[in-house]
Formats: structure tokens, C-alpha cells, sequence
């Protein structure tokens, strides 16, 4: 018995010691993904196509501010053999409340005010962190210039429901959802190699709830333009999200697509 008590306590505290370390090394996950369409693209000249683009977060303690329970920066890097133009597309201030509907949001910056204020590039969904599991959805529009530098609004309805759906469905007659957020990003040369443009999203934690997901199809005119040219027939992505508060350092994933000259 004796022996037997010897062992157990060290067995016993090691599985505490294990336990402990399993809690103080779990960290925020994020993922990426994209996808340029069409993949198959000339080698030299822009071809006009759309990008989705998926973002998501597993928060350690999703909602905490003060230790990284919600994104508070996302910056992606784009390969640099796609292309945006966003000059000739009409120009979204993106001053929307939270009281805006999607039904008012396209009336101000969609197909609804006209071919002269129509500044809508994409669509997509959202949702925030467990355990709430609210669903939004997403409108992107060409926003106006910050210090010379194109910017993108990103308008999400959010409907509060716990692990409800967001009605999407006819945007510019939908008057659904609870309540709404604007994100704006900037876009800027990316100055590392292999990359053209970087798009830095910020003060995402501004938002009342954490967001988890979010997806948006960017596709309008020559909006966005993709060319098969580096040898290896390979576009990157790479996206780096920074958190709030202390306690979780940044992540940054890689993505590739491969592409086939036509």
C-alpha cells in the first residue's frame, strides 16, 4: 500500500500539471479561405472574375475584450496578380446606424439609388461567437477614398436569434434583421512580395458581440480582375488577425489556389 500511494500522488499531480498546461496553451484559431473565379485566366492580361473570401475565429474566450475574445484587426494580403479597380464604381460613405436595414442601406449605396450612387461590389453572411450564434448578412460597397487609399464598407444586418437564420433574401425590399454594424477597410499596396494589394479591416472589436464568420463574394464589372502569369499557376492569400486586449498573439494562415492559363 505503501508503494502504491508513492506512485499515485505523482500520477495524480501530473495529470494536474497536464490539465493546467492544456488550459494555458489554448489560444484563438483562425482560418481562411478564398476562391478567384474563373481559375482559368490569360497569362499576361486582367480577366474580370469575383473573389470569396471566408474568414473565421475559434475564441478561447469569446466576448472577454481584455483577453482577445474578439477580433480586433484582419489584414489581407491579395497575390499580386489580381487587380482591383474601384475608380470608376460610385463612391459609399458607409455612414450607417445601427438601426439601418438592408432595405435603407440599398436605397443609400445599391442598385436602389440609382446607377449614379450604386456602390454595391458584394455579398455575403456573418455571424458572432457561441453561445449567442447570431446570423447577419452582408453587403460590401465601394467606399470613398481614405488619404488617396480605396476603401470598402462592409454593412451586416444581424438578426438576434441564438443559432437562428438571417433572412437575405431580397435586399432591397428586406426590412428584416434587429440591429447593424459597418466595418471599413482600407486598401493599400501590400509591400511584400509575391502580394499586390492589402485590405487592413480594423476596429472590428468595436462591435457589441464578437464575430466568428464572415463571408463576402466581391464581384461587380472589372471590379476585381485575375491573371494566371507566375509560373507555378499559384494565387496566395495570406490573412493575419490581431485580438483584443492581452493574452493572444496574432495569427497569420496562407491560402493558395492554383489557376490554368486560357
Amino acid at each position: 500500500m505503501r508503494i502504491r500511494r508513492r506512485y499515485a500522488i505523482p500520477a495524480l499531480t501530473a495529470a494536474a500539471v497536464l490539465a493546467f498546461a492544456g488550459l494555458a496553451w489554448a489560444n484563438n484559431v483562425s482560418s481562411e479561405n478564398f476562391k478567384f473565379t474563373p481559375s482559368k485566366a490569360p497569362k499576361s492580361t486582367y480577366k474580370n472574375g469575383s473573389i470569396f473570401v471566408h474568414t473565421h475565429t475559434t475564441y478561447t474566450h469569446p466576448g472577454d475584450k481584455a483577453h482577445g475574445g474578439f477580433a480586433k484587426t484582419v489584414t489581407l494580403l491579395f497575390d499580386n496578380d489580381f487587380k482591383f479597380n474601384t475608380s470608376a464604381i460610385p463612391k459609399c460613405a458607409g455612414t450607417f446606424a445601427s438601426g439601418t436595414t438592408l432595405k435603407q442601406a440599398y436605397a443609400t449605396c445599391g442598385p436602389n439609388a440609382g446607377s449614379t450612387k450604386n456602390a454595391l461590389v458584394g455579398t455575403g453572411r456573418a455571424s458572432t461567437a457561441p453561445a449567442s450564434n447570431f446570423p447577419g448578412c452582408v453587403a460590401a460597397f465601394n467606399g470613398k477614398p481614405v488619404n488617396g487609399n480605396p476603401t470598402i464598407v462592409l454593412f451586416t444586418r444581424v438578426t438576434l436569434a441564438v443559432n437562428g437564420t438571417a433572412n437575405c433574401a431580397n435586399p432591397g425590399s428586406n426590412t428584416s434583421g434587429n440591429t447593424s454594424l459597418t466595418l471599413k477597410g482600407t486598401l493599400t499596396n501590400a509591400g511584400v512580395a509575391d502580394f499586390g494589394k492589402k485590405l487592413t479591416v480594423p476596429k472590428i472589436d468595436t462591435a457589441p458581440l464578437p464575430l466568428d464568420d464572415f463571408t463576402t463574394t466581391v464581384k461587380r464589372g472589372n471590379y476585381v480582375q485575375g491573371r494566371c502569369f507566375d509560373g507555378n499557376h499559384t494565387w496566395n492569400m495570406r490573412t493575419t488577425f490581431a485580438y483584443s486586449g492581452t493574452g493572444e498573439a496574432a495569427d497569420t494562415v496562407n491560402r493558395t489556389q492554383k489557376c490554368t492559363v486560357g
